[in-house]
């Protein structure tokens, strides 16, 4: 277990990270930590040590927030993009991966995706839509993969630890099938553990663990803090929320479409 004052308060990642404060870092311990147990009162005083097992306890809830918030759509600020190259000529395909060994992993990931929000197949340099149903969609389609049809649709079962993909058709082998997923905020393994977040994801992040944190200490939850990790939330979920998009097709005039937003014509 490092010492307090040498790894948790390293003067370049507690100014920033980085040269001249360029790619800031937020280390576990001295950012996320370490203000959540003195905002719950586990700590009392500023500067003083938490011992390794409250150390170790916060580690802990903290992947727990993170996992149940990583749930939340509104929680996500952005996709990833993953490629895969399809080897072969069929429609179901297997993927992420099996820690025992005991099922066959065709498209290996260390963790399946969460949610698949896009996909796209890729063959002679040509991208074609895939659209994601949902298990009503999937359930309704008229015909069973054919095997000299093309995929439109794939159904994707989220399975865990290991998922099935299943396409309405079978893409040729040497297809790249492109998936549009999640990104997760990453779990903390140790107090030097590094995370790269957005803006206000801190303050969420270090006010709602101190919420979780204070019954786990027999403390009460200060109203003020419940308050303050109530809004902090609430303002990166409204960042993160989608904008409708309303279709006025019938306010133009000509085949031209009004935009609410703008007050214009197009």
């Amino acid at each position: 277990m490092p010492l307090f004052n040498q790894a948790l308060f390293n003067a370049a990642l507690f100014g920033g990270g980085g040269a001249n404060g360029e790619c800031p870092v937020l280390q576990v311990g001295n950012g996320i930590l370490y203000p959540a147990l003195r905002k719950a009162a586990v700590t009392i005083g500023p500067g003083r040590t938490p011992s390794p097992a409250q150390f170790q306890d916060g580690i802990d809830e903290l992947n727990r927030l993170i996992n149940s918030l990583n749930c939340d759509r509104l929680f996500i600020y952005s996709l990833d993009t993953i490629q895969l190259p399809l080897s072969e000529s069929r429609s179901a395909w297997t993927i992420g991966c099996d820690p025992q060994g005991l099922t066959k992993v065709d498209l290996h990931l260390p963790r399946r995706p969460d949610v698949i929000s896009y996909a796209v197949l890729i063959s002679n340099n040509v991208r074609y839509p895939v659209t994601v149903a949902t298990p009503q969609m999937w359930a309704a389609r008229i015909l069973d993969t054919n095997p000299m049809t093309f995929p439109d649709l794939l159904y994707y079962d989220r399975g865990y630890p290991v998922a099935t993909i299943t396409f309405d058709g079978q893409p040729q082998a040497g297809t790249i099938l492109e998936l549009w997923t999640w990104h997760l905020i990453p779990q903390a393994a140790s107090l030097d553990d590094a995370m790269q977040i957005p803006s206000g994801y801190d303050d969420a992040l270090v006010l709602n663990l101190a919420v979780r944190l204070a019954p786990h200490f027999q403390r009460p939850v200060d109203p003020d803090v419940r308050q303050q990790a109530r809004e902090s939330l609430m303002r990166v979920l409204s960042l993160n929320a989608p904008q409708p998009i309303a279709d006025t097709g019938g306010l133009g005039c000509c085949n031209d479409r009004y935009n609410i937003y703008g007050d214009t014509y197009r």
